[in-house]
């Protein structure tokens, strides 16, 4: 909802909004949201997070 908003406000051509969490208990949480596909020819950068691999 909240991106929504921002879209509706703003009106960007894409938007992508990734938030990173590492709360205590190791548990990372990882959110992305994005408005669609990428622009042709954009560039962006790695995110640096690996997968969840789970327990192990």
């Amino acid at each position: 909802m909240i991106g929504r908003r921002v879209v509706e406000a703003t009106k960007p051509l894409w938007l992508r909004i990734a938030g990173y969490w590492y709360p205590r208990g190791g548990i990372p949480i990882d959110v992305f949201w994005q408005t669609g596909t990428p622009p042709e020819g954009s560039w962006l950068p790695e995110t640096g997070v690996a997968p969840y691999r789970g327990r192990g």
